[in-house]
């Protein structure tokens, strides 16, 4: 058995520096509580070197010279804690959250199980390499170690730096010259310890385990096993999350869409990272900006809702911002931004086998930008593929989104019944027609008379008499010699005349005859 553990130091901290990279090499402090009661929440070890300290009032923080003061933000740890799930996936799809003593979460700590993964990423050595090398990719500094059992590995993960690889058998030795704040004991324990002149996990796991038992209960034991390495259970896998998050909680609010897409493309980038580990894409981006309120007296939220729907799934970034700064500006927030949450759902990536000798046709991602900015232009409703609605109305149909076919059509061989295809002149033709008997007997369209050869109808259809707009017409199909309408080219009067067959109709409303299409 071999367990790794990811671990992320001042995890609070990193949470916000994953998404302002340029605080990176600067002494951070996260601060919470409402004034004046705001207190350290966490630091950096750069921030912890030029005096900060956990619990440190925020006035004594600002005379720290360079200290770079941000407050702490949930959400974003939240995030973080799920990008880096997502970098354990990557290796093993066995990965637990680690949990403290009372059952808690530990917050930028996973562990995963690794046995049998060595056939597929190489030796040990090289799986902890690439997990902090994948950490690094989504803006997290990570301790990995590897270990024969989870909490062994947890403890080394918490307690060294870097990578550490415990072979079987000596978790004790390793684990050894920690101190107890390595894992994570409650602070009552550390103090009684600590008044036994116990520091150490050695020190602590020398103890007689019954005398231990006898004054510290089940906990204690618990704790001794930590600190010998013995500690064997389970691991309870994660379930495979079914969307993906981001968010950031801006410093200072946004009011101009240029520096809002600046912020939003960094979202999209982890975002899109986050789903090509899983090698995945998205269908659907959901981006909601929380916007400033009016009324300073008004606590609740205002939100700002944009939802793309893509056609194919999709795992680009700059696509996808480009679709969010045309959707933006057609759809622009009415006040400031002062958070954006962003949420993807997982599609599976898009798959196609090229032909050898058959030319490349547009990319589907570059036709949907060209649809957006059309849209953009034309407004909405007016840009997509054509579909016919359920009414009798003559011409009833709407827009519908553009959507590539599941599967590739499959040719068939076999002969199939000719059917005529209705041409429809738009607009129709305007015509004169003569009857006899309630029958048409001659047309005159474009400047040409014709006889009617043959005629089937009348069909009478009408609707929408309850709206506004209501229509009827009475429809016939009639055979004549093919007309020459004065908008087709000269060069079609020197052939020979064939019948053709026409449907016309009559607008009961206006009592006008209209050429509608002809019959190929």
């Amino acid at each position: 058995m071999a367990f790794a553990c990811m671990f992320i130091p001042d995890f609070p901290v990193q949470a916000v520096i994953r998404q302002d990279p340029d605080l990176r090499y600067k002494p951070v402090a996260i601060l919470e509580g409402a004034a004046p009661l705001t207190k350290v929440f966490a630091a950096n070890a750069t921030a912890r070197a030029l005096g900060v300290e956990l619990g440190m009032t925020k006035l004594k923080v600002e005379t720290c010279p360079g200290v770079e003061r941000r407050w702490r933000a949930p959400s974003q740890e939240v995030t973080a804690h799920a990008a880096l799930l997502d970098c354990a996936w990557t290796i093993s799809p066995r990965i637990e959250e680690a949990e403290n003593g009372s059952g808690a979460g530990l917050p930028g700590t996973v562990v995963l199980d690794i046995a049998g993964c060595e056939k597929l990423f190489g030796s040990q050595q090289k799986i902890a390499d690439d997990l902090k090398h994948i950490a690094a990719e989504v803006g997290l500094e990570a301790n990995v170690s590897i270990a024969g059992n989870p909490e062994a590995a947890i403890c080394a993960a918490r307690g060294f730096a870097g990578v550490t690889l415990i072979p079987p058998g000596k978790e004790a030795d390793y684990l050894g010259p920690l101190p107890l704040s390595a894992l994570n004991i409650p602070d009552g324990l550390l103090e009684t310890l600590a008044r036994w002149g116990i520091h150490t996990c050695a020190e602590f796991a020398v103890l007689p385990e019954i005398a231990v038992i006898e004054r510290l209960g089940q906990p204690g034991q618990h704790w001794q096993r930590l600190c010998r390495g013995t500690d064997l259970r389970q691991l309870l896998a994660k379930e495979f999350p079914d969307h993906f998050e981001e968010y950031l909680q801006l410093e200072f609010s946004v009011d101009l869409l240029e520096p809002l897409l600046f912020v939003l493309n960094r979202l999209l980038e982890q975002l899109c990272l986050r789903l090509r580990m899983h090698i995945l894409a998205t269908t659907e981006v959901k981006i909601t900006l929380t916007l400033q309120p009016d009324d300073f007296r008004n606590k609740q939220p205002v939100l700002h809702i944009r939802t793309l729907r893509l056609p194919i799934p999709v795992a680009q970034s700059k696509m996808l911002l480009k679709l969010l700064q045309l959707d933006l500006q057609a759809h622009p927030p009415n006040a400031p931004v002062t958070a954006i949450h962003i949420s993807a759902v997982p599609a599976r990536s898009r798959t196609r086998q090229l032909g050898l000798f058959l030319p490349l046709s547009p990319e589907p991602e570059a036709l949907e930008i060209t649809l957006a900015r059309i849209q953009s232009t034309v407004g909405e409703g007016r840009v997509g593929a054509p579909a016919l609605l359920d009414s009798h109305r003559p011409d009833a149909f709407q827009h519908n989104r553009f959507v590539l076919p599941e599967a590739s059509l499959k040719k068939s061989t076999g002969e199939r019944p000719s059917k005529a295809a209705l041409r429809i002149y738009r607009p129709p033709l305007v015509a004169d027609v003569q009857l006899h008997d309630k029958r048409p007997v001659t047309i005159s369209c474009g400047g040409a008379r014709k006889s009617v050869l043959a005629f089937a109808g009348p069909i009478k259809t009408s609707g929408e008499w309850w709206s506004e707009t209501p229509w009827a017409r009475e429809e016939w199909d009639v055979l004549v010699p093919a007309l020459r309408p004065k908008f087709q080219p000269d060069t079609l009067a020197n052939q020979p005349q064939e019948n053709a067959l026409y449907r016309i109709y009559r607008d009961l409303q206006s009592k006008r005859w209209f050429v509608e299409g002809i019959y190929d």
